[in-house]
């Protein structure tokens, strides 16, 4: 994994770790954070680096319900990505901690 690559999915999981976060948010809040380092980031960018994150244990994809079950953990798809939420793992959250 590149620096560039390593930074984004940093960005990424620290845009998830205090609530559910829909894919919308997730690309503000990085491009918000790559444009203060000067760094230039794509839609694309940041759909691989939450799919890389997912893939590694470090969040989790979602959808949500007003009805019980309110959330309900599935697998990431990325024809489905606007309608899905994410949130950090157990595993990611000690990560997000560390950084």
């Amino acid at each position: 994994m590149s620096d560039h690559e390593r930074v984004l999915q940093e960005f990424v999981l620290e845009s998830l770790a205090n609530d559910y976060e829909s894919f919308v948010c997730v690309v503000e809040q990085v491009m918000k954070g790559e444009a203060e380092k000067e760094l230039v980031v794509s839609r694309g960018e940041v759909a691989r680096a939450l799919e890389q994150a997912i893939r590694e244990g470090y969040a989790q994809a979602y959808l949500l319900s007003a009805q019980a079950p309110y959330s309900l953990a599935v697998e990431f798809s990325s024809d489905r990505i606007d309608d899905l939420w994410f949130y950090v793992t157990p595993k990611g959250k000690q990560l997000v901690s560390q950084l």
